[in-house]
């Protein structure tokens, strides 16, 4: 019955989106057709199963006929084609995001990967220099990614993967090639005390620095703490019981990214949030005098010393 189910489910999406083509929210500059392109991603999104994407994404030689899980391997393809032939200058920085609240960073000297999650995630390995996750919840990170990086002798970053720098209690601090994270600790919620570690990440690159704070699951902004004056670019989880606009003010975060969109191992009606949702942040963030940006998946950003550029091409 229940491949069955699949199967009708995989015959709606062909009917319904035939010749939709959800890389062109990469390149488009035309916010209604990417508007447009986000909306047919929500309606596909919504009838995809919990247990139709776990089953994908578990099984790394499977195959779909689902737009969006289609999308969803593209997105990484992406990032495999892009990162080893991209060049960054001295006092830029490139960004990819691939899924959920993981990021790609590639600086002058060093890239590396912030709670990468992708069924072929263990395919960018030869291209980090290291990974770091904010806790331990398999949205946020790949086992055998972690597990490859340790065997090839790079370090995983984390408060739960037995590794070096291994903790699950005071704040630390790492340095790799020029990029120093600060480790701090937070409650995911009133059942999971210390259990995300938010992470301010500075990146030095030629005379200047940019500088990512993710936050992971953190349940209060009053968690987060900072070291540089402001934040470039910040990620955040909008529905996490904090207030992602209040955590963005406390950061004094330039750029916010509204991240945790469609976690499609939750069901579509407990735990997933829609572009909608991305959007309502934005204008929170818009009316308080602070900007914000819902990315898609495999989107591409150029960090020019000054400004976060989305790369459209």
């Amino acid at each position: 019955m229940k491949k069955f189910l699949m199967l009708i489910q995989s015959l709606r999406h062909r009917l319904t989106t035939a010749g939709t083509d959800f890389t062109q929210m990469w390149v488009t500059s035309d916010g209604k057709r990417r508007k447009k392109l986000q909306d047919i991603m929500h309606s596909i999104a919504d009838k995809t199963l919990a247990a139709e994407f776990s089953e994908f994404d578990n099984e790394p030689e499977a195959k779909s006929n689902n737009p969006v899980l289609q999308y969803y391997d593209l997105s990484l393809q992406r990032l495999l084609d892009d990162i080893p032939k991209t060049v960054v200058e001295p006092g830029t920085v490139m960004i990819w995001y691939l899924y959920n609240m993981g990021f790609v960073i590639k600086t002058p000297c060093c890239c590396f990967g912030v709670d990468i999650h992708h069924r072929h995630a263990v395919k960018l390995e030869p291209l980090l220099d290291f990974v770091a996750t904010t806790h331990a919840h398999e949205d946020h990170y790949n086992p055998k990614l972690l597990q490859k990086m340790i065997e090839k002798g790079k370090s995983s970053v984390s408060n739960f993967f037995p590794a070096k720098g291994y903790t699950q209690a005071a704040p630390f601090t790492h340095e790799f090639n020029g990029v120093v994270i600060h480790c701090g600790e937070s409650d995911h919620n009133s059942k999971l005390p210390k259990f995300t570690m938010p992470m301010e990440i500075i990146c030095r690159t030629g005379d200047k620095q940019f500088v990512f704070f993710t936050s992971g699951d953190t349940s209060d902004h009053n968690f987060l703490q900072k070291q540089s004056d402001a934040i470039d670019l910040y990620a955040v989880h909008p529905r996490c019981i904090m207030s992602a606009s209040d955590a963005a003010e406390r950061l004094n975060a330039k750029v916010t990214f509204i991240v945790h969109l469609y976690e499609m191992a939750h069901e579509y009606n407990r735990w997933r949030w829609s572009f909608n949702n991305g959007r309502d942040e934005v204008e929170k963030f818009r009316q308080q005098g602070m900007t914000a940006y819902v990315p898609v998946l495999g989107e591409k950003f150029l960090w020019d010393g000054e400004k976060l550029n989305v790369c459209q091409k």
